[in-house]
């Protein structure tokens, strides 16, 4: 009877450790990405820490022997120790220089060309944008900039005390559930329905959920309207001894991709400095984005800041990516509309949906922005005039490619 209890109790043990060691290990395995959002989200006190990692640099790379390749830009099967093979639209020794950026001066300085390096660590991208109701443009955004981007800090925009929250819904419905282990979520405020404060605001609440930034971290500041190009991101991301900060200039459009907008109309296409790195952002603007939009460096931050492997100058990039304005559908035009305080609605708004959708569509239809103004010229979109995402799933972004209410027999009433 003795030697039954032990081995009884021996059983128990055993069966006990084995609990404790599944549990452990079933607690050790990673999340997949919408799981761990959603861990971060709901940790007590608030969001948890994002930790930032460096990516492996040979994802980027091609190396031949000694020799390095930018992998985004070199035909690999062609190139060798003693030459990279460029594909079009690249440039350079190593094919790393998209034939944009061409037109800016600093890139013909033979002293600031002859500084520019490959990085061996790779710089780590923090992209900063408010968002409301522009989620398939901020989607062709990720899905095109995943690799290239390290975390996605996204604001949710309230545009008034009463609007609801339909990003942290989606969210955590497992909306891009793949990509959100790169995700930080900044919750709309009350105190942030002004569009700089709560540019600030995704500034100050998005960064502190961030662990291990470093100085050379790069800021990019968007909107969700605004699509970053990959080649261009490819090249800040694997350079050093490029000049900062940089002012973007977008291609704009309105509606959708069959809008062009004129550059410049109504001073819409102004560039503003929209890439610097942390370093930069803390020393010369005390990451106050009021002292960014000023755009004025005092001399001490210039002598501080400026460096052989990073020299200040401020410089525009043509074209970084693309510009949509209310690319969204006629329906969530009159919510995002409806939703705005009094004062920043169209003129001609009204409560009625019955009577705005038409109203919207004639817009959309004859190519007038909110405030009834001509937009430009009507643009057929192609494969290089569009970010890829979308013109690989061209059948979902339908909407956006074609007029949808060109054929339809509505009248312009303006």
């Amino acid at each position: 009877m003795v030697r039954l209890k032990v081995r009884c109790r021996c059983i128990v043990v055993v069966v006990v450790v084995a609990q404790i060691f599944v549990v452990l290990w079933f607690f050790s395995q990673p999340l997949d990405p919408p799981q761990q959002f959603l861990q971060r989200l709901s940790s007590e006190g608030g969001q948890s820490i994002l930790h930032l990692k460096d990516q492996p640099a040979y994802y980027y790379y091609a190396s031949f022997g000694k020799e390095l390749c930018v992998r985004e830009g070199t035909v690999v099967d062609e190139s060798s120790e003693t030459h990279c093979v460029c594909h079009t639209g690249w440039l350079g020794r190593r094919c790393g220089i998209p034939a944009l950026l061409q037109s800016s001066p600093w890139i013909h300085d033979p002293e600031m060309i002859n500084s520019l390096q490959l990085r061996r660590r790779v710089k780590r991208v923090i992209l900063l944008l408010p968002l409301s109701h522009e989620f398939d443009i901020f989607e062709a955004n990720v899905n095109g900039l995943r690799d290239l981007v390290d975390v996605f800090i996204i604001g949710e925009r309230k545009l008034n005390s009463k609007a609801s929250h339909p990003l942290l819904k989606k969210l955590k419905n497992g909306w891009l559930g793949d990509h959100q282990d790169k995700f930080i979520y900044v919750p709309a405020r009350e105190s942030y329905l002004m569009n700089s404060s709560h540019i600030q605001g995704i500034v100050h609440d998005g960064l502190r959920l961030l662990s291990d930034i470093r100085p050379d971290d790069l800021l990019i500041l968007t909107s969700g309207e605004e699509i970053i190009a990959r080649d261009v991101l490819v090249f800040l991301k694997l350079f050093q001894g490029y000049p900062l900060p940089i002012r973007c200039q977008f291609k704009h459009y309105i509606y959708g991709f069959f809008w062009r907008v004129e550059n410049n109309r109504n001073g819409t296409n102004i560039p503003q400095i929209c890439i610097l790195s942390v370093k930069f952002f803390a020393n010369a603007f005390q990451y106050q984005m009021s002292e960014l939009q000023d755009g004025n460096i005092s001399k001490e931050s210039r002598d501080f800041l400026n460096t052989k492997d990073q020299p200040v100058q401020e410089w525009t990039i043509p074209e970084v990516g693309w510009k949509c304005h209310l690319c969204i559908s006629a329906q969530n035009m009159f919510e995002k509309f409806i939703n705005l305080p009094q004062g920043l609605r169209p003129k001609w708004f009204l409560d009625s949906p019955s009577s705005m959708l038409p109203f919207i569509q004639r817009l959309v239809k004859f190519g007038q922005d909110e405030n009834l103004n001509p937009v430009g010229s009507a643009n057929l979109p192609r494969k290089d005039t569009l970010p890829p995402f979308m013109w690989q799933n061209h059948d979902r972004f339908s909407y956006l490619m074609v007029n949808p209410y060109e054929t339809m027999s509505i009248h312009n009433i303006i």
